[in-house]
C-alpha cells in the first residue's frame, strides 16, 4: 500500500483561503477543491493550492439522475465541470446522489436510471477530458445502505466508475465499513476516511439515528463508534489489496478549530500508517514532525 493524505474542506464553510492555508501547515499534501466560485477563474485556484504546495485530488459533485427531462442537463453539468478540473492540475469527480426524502425506499428500476446517469457522465467526463469518476456514498441521499451500495456496484462499469467509500456514511447508513470495503476492494480508487459520533451505536437503524441525529454527526478518527479498531481494520483492508491512491480525512463539523479537529484526523492517520506506506512528501513531513 502507498498512499497520499489529502483533507475536505468542509469544516471551514465559505472561508476556502484559510483552508488551503491551514490544511497546508497541517501538513496534508491534497485538498478537495470547491470549484464553486472558481468558475470563471481556475487559473487563480491552481496558484493559490500552487502556494501552498497542495493537489487537488477531486471535486465533489451530486446528481439526481431520476428524471428523465433533466438527465441530459445534469450530465452536461457534470462533463462543464469536468472540463475546467485539468487546469487545477485534478483529474477525478466525486460523484454522489442528491437528498432523499427520510427513510424513503426506492425500486430497482430507480437505481437503474441512477446508473444510468453514472456511467454516461463517467464515459464523457474521462473520454472527453481524462476525468475519471469515483462513487461517495453519502447518508441520506438515494445511497446510503449496504444493499443501496451493492445495487450501484452492480449496475455501475467497473471500467468507468471506481468508488470512493466514506467510512462513516457506511456506518451511519447501516453497514460494517471493513466489510463493504473487503466486499467491493475491487472497485476502491478513493477513500474517505472518518468517525461517527458515538451516540449513535445505540440506534441501529437508518431511521432511527435520523431522529436522533446529534449536533456533530462525525467526530474526529478514532473519537467515535467506529473507533481505532474499525478504522484500523479498513486500513488492513486497503493493505492487502495494495491500495495505492489518496485518503481523504474529512470532519463536516466539530466543536473545535476546524485546524484542530483536522490536526488530529492528520496526527492519527500518520501515527496508524507506517513510513513505507507513504509517498515521499508525506515521509518528508514525518521527519519534520519528528525533528520538531
Amino acid at each position: 500500500m502507498k498512499v497520499k493524505l489529502g483533507c475536505e474542506p468542509i469544516t471551514w464553510g465559505d472561508d476556502f483561503e484559510t483552508a488551503v492555508k491551514e490544511i497546508a501547515e497541517i501538513g496534508y499534501r491534497g485538498i478537495e477543491p470547491v470549484m464553486l466560485g472558481y468558475e470563471a477563474r481556475t487559473e487563480e485556484l491552481r496558484a493559490l493550492l500552487d502556494t501552498y504546495g497542495l493537489a487537488a485530488t477531486g471535486a465533489y459533485l451530486s446528481c439526481s439522475f431520476l428524471d428523465p427531462d433533466k438527465m441530459e442537463a445534469e450530465i452536461t453539468a457534470a462533463t462543464s465541470l469536468a472540463s475546467r478540473l485539468p487546469v487545477v492540475g485534478c483529474y477525478r469527480i466525486v460523484l454522489a446522489s442528491r437528498t432523499r426524502m427520510v427513510d424513503q425506499v426506492h425500486e430497482r428500476e430507480v437505481y437503474e436510471r441512477f446508473a444510468d446517469g453514472c456511467n454516461e457522465t463517467a464515459r464523457r467526463c474521462f473520454g472527453d477530458f481524462g476525468v475519471e469518476t469515483v462513487f461517495h456514498n453519502h447518508a441520506w441521499t438515494l445511497v446510503e445502505s449496504p444493499h443501496e451500495i451493492d445495487l450501484l456496484c452492480e449496475m455501475t462499469d467497473p471500467q468507468l466508475i471506481g468508488m470512493g467509500f466514506d467510512t462513516a456514511h457506511l456506518a451511519y447508513g447501516g453497514g460494517n465499513p471493513a466489510k463493504v470495503f473487503r466486499k467491493h476492494v475491487d472497485r476502491v480508487r478513493y477513500v474517505h476516511i472518518k468517525d461517527l459520533n458515538p451516540d449513535l451505536k445505540r440506534h441501529r437503524s437508518i431511521a432511527a439515528k435520523n431522529a436522533n441525529r446529534p449536533e456533530h454527526v462525525f467526530v474526529e478518527l478514532g473519537e467515535g463508534c467506529i473507533g481505532d479498531k474499525g478504522l484500523v481494520t479498513v486500513l488492513n483492508v486497503l493493505r492487502k489489496s495494495d491500495y495505492h491512491g489518496w485518503i481523504i480525512s474529512e470532519l463536516d463539523t466539530t466543536p473545535r478549530s476546524p485546524k484542530e479537529g483536522n490536526a488530529m484526523n492528520y496526527n492519527w492517520l500518520m501515527q496508524h500508517l507506517t513510513a513505507d506506506e507513504l509517498d515521499d512528501n508525506e515521509n518528508q513531513q514525518r521527519e519534520r514532525d519528528d525533528e520538531t
